[in-house]
């Protein structure tokens, strides 16, 4: 096993983001899949409106109550609205009191505008086992399919921002406990998903600075989709450059494979400069769910 993959072993929350459509999902997936295979409890923690995995898996529904993944890890599906109504009804006990105060159409406006709210009941969730509040979440680990990395900040920013609006009372204290919880290196991890291409690259290291500055965490990153070369370099580039006389088509392709690994040694470069650890998974060159969701695992755990 890698190192990367020994430490994140060990975390009792994993954040997987990353720009959109760099794959966050299927890595998220992978590592569910080899940490169930390590031994460990997982559950695998979507956020938003509507599922990925549903479709993916062709399961008949994943909502806000884990359902079980043949694999051996749980799958949810956490939103806003869902995790506020499992807090409030925690606290009031009374689905009555519940429908009452929020399922009127004035309170659901005030909910659905108030700044934060929804990430900071979803963000109440996922911390809720660590925090011991609420139901009991009876896991070594959730695996959080975050949002892109834009949203995501404004998620991982949302505690300190309630924290400052409402600095006594249960909300006050729930988002100190929250932010500490997020912060904490032994408990949370953080790992980013990227292409070795320029805006997904930039985006990751951006990310990576932000919660350096403002959680004081260290981003893991996952350079995925990465083509492997089938000979080497040299030989691309005497094909490319016409030695030997080639076929047209095998000349055309050699320029792609060249022009594709100068741009991933490139990009590989410049996140290995910038410090941080880098763990790479190759272009799988399949459409089957179980094949992409074992490979993703796989390199995961050796790269």
């Amino acid at each position: 096993m890698s190192n990367r993959f020994n430490a994140w072993k060990e975390k009792q929350i994993l954040f997987v983001s990353g720009k959109g459509g760099v794959g966050k999902s299927l890595v998220a997936a992978g590592l569910a899949h080899d940490l169930a295979k390590a031994g460990k409890r997982v559950l695998l923690a979507e956020i938003g409106e509507t599922s990925y995995y549903k479709d993916f898996w062709n399961l008949p529904s994943i909502g806000h109550e884990p359902v079980r993944h043949p694999d051996g890890f749980d799958i949810a599906l956490w939103s806003g609205e869902t995790s506020l109504r499992e807090y409030v009804l925690f606290y009031l006990k009374m689905e009555r009191l519940y429908s009452l105060f929020f399922e009127n159409k004035v309170m659901r406006s005030l909910v659905n505008v108030a700044p934060g709210l929804s990430e900071i009941a979803i963000l109440g969730k996922i911390t809720s086992g660590i925090r011991k509040v609420g139901p009991p979440l009876p896991y070594d680990t959730i695996i959080v399919d975050s949002f892109a990395t834009g949203h995501a900040l404004a998620l991982l920013q949302a505690p300190k921002g309630m924290m400052e609006a409402i600095k006594f009372g249960p909300m006050g204290h729930h988002s100190r406990e929250m932010d500490k919880a997020i912060k904490d290196p032994k408990l949370t991890g953080y790992i980013v998903v990227t292409l070795l291409e320029e805006l997904p690259v930039t985006e990751s290291l951006e990310f990576n600075q932000t919660l350096k500055t403002e959680l004081g965490v260290q981003v893991d990153v996952v350079a995925n989709k990465i083509l492997e070369m089938p000979v080497a370099l040299t030989e691309i580039d005497q094909i490319a450059n016409g030695q030997g006389e080639p076929a047209p088509d095998l000349q055309e392709f050699s320029r792609y494979l060249e022009k594709t690994e100068r741009r991933q040694e490139k990009y590989m470069q410049t996140l290995k400069e910038s410090g941080v650890d880098v763990v790479t998974v190759p272009l799988i060159f399949s459409s089957e769910p179980k094949v992409l969701v074992q490979a993703t695992g796989e390199a995961l755990r050796n790269g």
